[in-house]
């Protein structure tokens, strides 16, 4: 199905509409002034690089609001981690270390969603064809994506796909049982009908069912998760080694590993900037990490560079599930 026969997809929820995206340019050493006729910022423009850094997996841009459908978000090119942040919000985020912390994580919460919607898409055999995401100069997040059911999975993968999201979803209802319901009703449409849209609250529902799953609610043991709680008043955060080891066991393209390693940079990133804060890491957890990334380096040079079947993708979708 086309993404012109689903109507309304440029209107966020709740009825608010964003407005209409004006690019701009960020003068950097990376990223050099935009020759077209675009306003030109300044005080954000290191923020913006820093958050490159921390985000490898995401695609930053900086602008004012949704550019509504095209060649860059639609069909093969939608990217569900593709993000435009407002200019005052970068430089919010410069010249405030407490708004910095603040919206650093918040840009970490929608990476986690966005991975996870990737995961619930393609476990239901669908490929996004259209995906915006904005954060305005309040911090404001924004999302409008499609995904639609591809014919290559076969019924017999698909039940397996319903089987390990109903796993998931139990999972996610021992803890939040609102987020849970209101998530199976949503997934439960999109099974039937094959097509997925969401907007801004649906974002923030799985967010919400991303953040009910700490290492002590999975079936795993603390030492395989990624925790960040305050603990006598410091903060204390750590990788999820053991989730990303059965991604990369999972992964067998060049991209999949690509955007595994994207992850553990990120991971590693935020410990990073964790310990310059004060916060206590988990040591272990690190190290295990970065064995794993090394190993996912040695192993892109051994994977296919082609597209990953549907198998293929189903199998990594259910591992970011477990």
């Amino acid at each position: 199905m086309d993404i012109s026969s689903v109507s309304g997809y440029n209107t966020v929820s709740q009825g608010v509409r964003v407005p209409q995206k004006t690019t701009v340019a960020v003068q950097s050493a990376d990223s050099p002034s935009s020759k077209t006729d675009t306003a030109v910022i300044s005080g954000g423009a290191e923020q913006f690089t820093r958050l490159r850094e921390l985000f490898p997996q995401m695609s930053f841009s900086v602008g004012t609001g949704f550019s509504g459908r095209n060649a860059r978000n639609t069909g093969d090119n939608a990217n569900r981690y593709a993000l435009t942040i407002h200019p005052r919000l970068l430089e919010k985020m410069s010249g405030d270390p407490n708004a910095e912390a603040e919206y650093t994580q918040r840009i970490r919460d929608i990476e986690r969603a966005a991975a996870l919607t990737d995961g619930i898409a393609k476990a239901l055999g669908m490929k996004t064809v259209y995906c915006e995401n904005y954060v305005d100069e309040n911090g404001r997040y924004y999302h409008i994506s499609v995904s639609v059911r591809k014919d290559e999975l076969n019924e017999k993968l698909r039940e397996e796909a319903r089987e390990n999201l109903q796993a998931f979803i139990e999972r996610v209802r021992e803890k939040n049982r609102e987020a849970a319901d209101a998530l199976e009703a949503k997934l439960s449409g999109a099974d039937e009908s094959g097509i997925l849209k969401l907007d801004s609250e649906d974002m923030r529902l799985i967010s919400a069912a991303e953040k009910s799953l700490t290492p002590s609610d999975n079936a795993a043991s603390e030492a395989e998760a990624e925790e960040s709680e305050s603990v006598g008043g410091k903060t204390s955060i750590g990788i999820n080694a053991a989730k990303l080891a059965r991604k990369l066991s999972a992964a067998k393209t060049q991209s999949q590993i690509r955007a595994i390693i994207a992850e553990i940079q990120s991971d590693l990133k935020e410990c990073e900037s964790g310990k310059a804060q004060g916060a206590d890491v988990d040591e272990a957890s690190v190290q295990a990490a970065e064995q794993l990334l090394q190993e996912a380096r040695q192993r892109m040079g051994q994977a296919e560079n082609r597209e990953p079947t549907p198998e293929e993708e189903m199998a990594s979708a259910l591992a970011s599930l477990l």
